[in-house]
């Protein structure tokens, strides 16, 4: 009788151990076409997924979300305007000028423009790398 408990034991955890192996197995295989799928997404569609991460971090980093209110990021800042539809009014606040070129503008040179009801001079002038600066526009320019 122990003989054939014996045996009965070691049946049960072999197949509690292949069942393991192959939970493992199909764990493994589903977080490997995750990362195969988020691999060879569109060149495009990385770019602007990956800038807009980098640009929420910048934009947090240095300090914007002190002032500025983003969706969120930033939820309760109130001394500069609110950025989180800045995509939707960005190309049409200067005629002529993209949504692209009036935020980069807007970065790089803070005094150029003044959002009714916000202070003219208040917002200072950042040094910023191009990178930075274009993972920042591609963030407050992303939809959200």
């Amino acid at each position: 009788m122990a003989g054939a408990r014996k045996s009965g034991d070691r049946a049960n955890r072999s197949v509690r151990t292949d069942l393991i192996r192959l939970w493992l197995t199909v764990a493994l295989a589903g977080v490997l076409a995750s990362a195969t799928v988020a691999v060879y997404r569109t060149p495009s569609e990385q770019t602007t997924n990956d800038a807009s991460v980098s640009g929420a971090l910048l934009f947090q980093a240095k300090g914007c979300s002190g002032c500025h209110t983003v969706a969120g990021v930033a939820e309760f800042a109130s001394i500069g305007p609110n950025l989180t539809k800045l995509s939707d009014i960005a190309g049409d606040r200067v005629a002529g000028m993209s949504a692209t070129a009036y935020v980069t503008q807007s970065i790089r040179q803070p005094r150029a423009f003044t959002v009714d009801g916000f202070g003219a001079g208040v917002m200072p002038t950042f040094v910023l790398s191009d990178a930075e600066v274009a993972a920042l526009v591609g963030f407050l320019l992303s939809e959200r």
